[in-house]
């Protein structure tokens, strides 16, 4: 947990904020939602004992709703998502539970990862590593997103995309094959 979430706000001082800890979990809902998302991921990997789990659970549920209230960031601790997580804007951001996410992914206000049927089969999202989703951008559907790619602003994204694939549009089509590079610093 502490390691992901140490690359989390690695993350956010590679974009130039290099103030104290406190300071910069204060002024970083992103970060916010990273923590929570952290520590509700390793209670789901390390249950404490019964008794104490549910007073635990309780404490955390109460956390989460109230970041997500607060941040408009609602990604569940059963998603499976990598270090390095940058939320560079808070509000209307939308993890489905069973979301599986790469390690130095940016994520950016209004991107939603959901629940769709594609060609008959019903699925969520798969997301590679160094993955730049734009504001608006809509993933859904059983489809996965390869290592490096960049989702446009306000696409609609219902088919898988290849290695560094740029997509755009309603519904998303491949533009290029740039990658993520001038998005996510290496």
């Amino acid at each position: 947990m502490f390691d992901h979430l140490r690359a989390d706000i690695a993350r956010l001082r590679e974009y130039g904020d290099h103030s104290p800890l406190p300071w910069l979990y204060f002024r970083h809902q992103g970060l916010w939602a990273c923590a929570c998302y952290r520590a509700g991921r390793w209670l789901a990997d390390h249950r404490p004992p019964p008794g104490i789990r549910q007073l635990v659970m309780l404490g955390y549920h109460l956390w989460w709703k109230s970041v997500e209230v607060a941040t408009g960031v609602s990604i569940s601790p059963d998603c499976r998502i990598g270090p390095g997580l940058y939320i560079g804007h808070f509000g209307g951001i939308i993890l489905h539970t069973d979301v599986v996410m790469g390690a130095r992914c940016n994520l950016s206000q209004g991107v939603t990862l959901g629940l769709a049927c594609v060609d008959g089969k019903w699925g969520v999202p798969t997301v590679g590593d160094r993955v730049y989703i734009a504001p608006g951008a809509k993933v859904i559907g059983p489809i996965h997103l390869a290592d490096g790619t960049v989702v446009g602003a306000n696409a609609v994204v219902t088919r898988g995309t290849a290695e560094n694939a740029t997509v755009v549009g309603i519904p998303a089509k491949e533009i290029n094959r740039n990658g993520s590079g001038e998005f996510i610093r290496a």
